[in-house]
């Protein structure tokens, strides 16, 4: 299979082609082309006649295309799921679940599509006004560049693109390398529901050509999502954009007087290693009350052990391979450091380097130096961290440099609200790690974890400003 460009609607060739292969069984999936200088230009002189044409596009136009695109996902999401799989070795049965998801995030755009609202206001408010009126109502900034991670190649992609069709904001996505051929499935299907073609591209380009289309004035909007490092580097090339950034971080959860001691550590220990730990809100660290820690670890364990590793084809997998080899050695080597600087493993791994395949780790007393302590794994490892009192676990959280989300098992209600109220994060989660996210809610972190908030009504908001009549 050969996949070309996609270039204001157009299938475009490119002299450098590269393989795509299956992260767990090295079965080559595709070859897909790259952008050259010439693409990046073509792409950003298409740019105003596609944000001419997304924003003049009738309403119900708008609602009839992400009505085809739920439908589309309704009929071919089974396929969809195995092609995640294939892709980026996500388990099956989660990424049956990133297809449910992303029929959620696609319905509530169209739903949005019709409940989008502007406000009349008086205008009168000196004697030389009366008479006069203020209409204020929302439209788009102008075009978008949305880049993509790999682990949720469908349902992140639609975060970006939903809220842009309701808005009405060309489209140019650059999705990660690791996982592009779920992003131009979807692409396919949005140019065949109605979405105008020139407005639309969807390109695998190097960084320094992807820094062109960052740097171009002719973008209003950049929807990034990834890692930190890169994240807070394109803020500097992104002058004169709004920006929304979803930069991950080093999730925590904090329990305290759970309802079921081994309910709570059966879901922090898949919601730590599912798909490899490669979730931006996996658990990464666990901070147990002093009284419960012997129980708590002891079912930690079980369910550990309960889960399952291998194909992502099998349904019954937990976690398979790292998305590649510069991954599983990273993750190597912070693990390593870690050992030699005095961590103890609690749960140990094992390496499988034909398949990058890590199991489940579980360490305590990391040194405050070491990568792990500092930085996102994004690796199936967590941390287990005890206290004795409950503004110690909060204090704890917030010496994090990140703030996504953060999760609480306590059956206090004051203990909840206090935790609402002092934890340093961009969304709490009650009785349940703070892997779950809702696709209708807002969701993004503070410090280092990014700026504004996804889902689609709060990103429609980013991507849009208002604009009012006087008369």
């Amino acid at each position: 299979m050969y996949q070309p460009l996609l270039i204001a609607g157009e299938w475009v060739n490119s002299r450098d082609i590269r393989p795509l292969y299956n992260p767990f069984s090295g079965e080559l999936l595709a070859e897909a082309a790259y952008a050259e200088v010439s693409h990046i230009q073509e792409v950003l002189s298409s740019l105003s006649k596609a944000q001419e044409e997304a924003a003049t596009l009738p309403t119900h136009v708008r609602y009839s295309i992400l009505d085809r695109l739920v439908r589309w996902i309704e009929a071919e999401g089974e396929d969809i799921a195995r092609l995640i799989a294939q892709e980026v070795a996500k388990p099956l049965r989660y990424a049956k679940a990133e297809v449910k998801r992303a029929w959620v995030t696609l319905s509530t755009g169209r739903d949005l599509v019709r409940t989008l609202e502007g406000e009349i206001l008086p205008g009168d408010l000196m004697p030389a006004m009366e008479g006069r009126w203020v209409l204020s109502r929302r439209v788009p900034v102008g075009a978008l560049l949305a880049i993509t991670p790999f682990n949720f190649p469908l349902n992140l992609v639609l975060h970006k693109i939903v809220p842009a069709i309701v808005a009405g904001n060309a489209i140019t996505l650059k999705p990660a390398p690791q996982a592009p051929l779920t992003a131009y499935r979807l692409a396919r299907a949005l140019l065949e529901a109605g979405w105008p073609p020139s407005a639309l591209s969807v390109l695998l380009a190097d960084p320094l050509l992807a820094e062109e289309l960052v740097r171009s004035p002719n973008y209003r909007v950049l929807s990034f999502t990834g890692s930190a490092a890169v994240g807070w580097y394109l803020q500097g090339l992104a002058v004169r954009k709004k920006l929304i950034l979803e930069l991950g971080g080093n999730a925590a959860v904090i329990v305290h007087d759970p309802p079921s001691i081994r309910e709570a550590a059966s879901a922090i220990a898949e919601a730590a290693y599912l798909y490899a730990g490669q979730v931006c809100i996996s658990v990464q660290r666990i901070l147990v009350r002093k009284e419960l820690y012997e129980d708590f670890l002891e079912a930690y364990k079980d369910s550990v052990a309960a889960l399952q590793i291998g194909d992502p084809l099998n349904e019954s997998t937990h976690l398979s391979s790292l998305i590649d080899e510069r991954s599983f050695i990273r993750v190597q080597n912070w693990l390593m450091e870690a050992r030699l600087g005095g961590a103890q493993e609690l749960i140990s791994p094992t390496f499988s380097p034909q398949n990058r395949v890590i199991t489940p780790t579980l360490m305590k007393n990391l040194p405050a130096t070491s990568h792990l302590a500092r930085e996102e794994a994004f690796a199936p490892f967590a941390e287990l961290q005890v206290y004795e009192n409950f503004s110690e676990a909060l204090s704890l959280v917030n010496a994090s440099p990140y703030g996504l989300q953060a999760g609480i098992y306590t059956e206090s209600e004051a203990l909840l609200k206090k935790a609402f109220q002092e934890l340093q994060v961009g969304g709490v989660v009650h009785n349940a790690p703070p892997t779950l996210r809702l696709d209708t809610m807002p969701y993004g972190g503070v410090k280092g974890s990014g700026l504004g908030r996804e889902g689609v009504k709060y990103a429609y908001w980013e991507y849009t400003e208002p604009k009012t009549l006087l008369w």
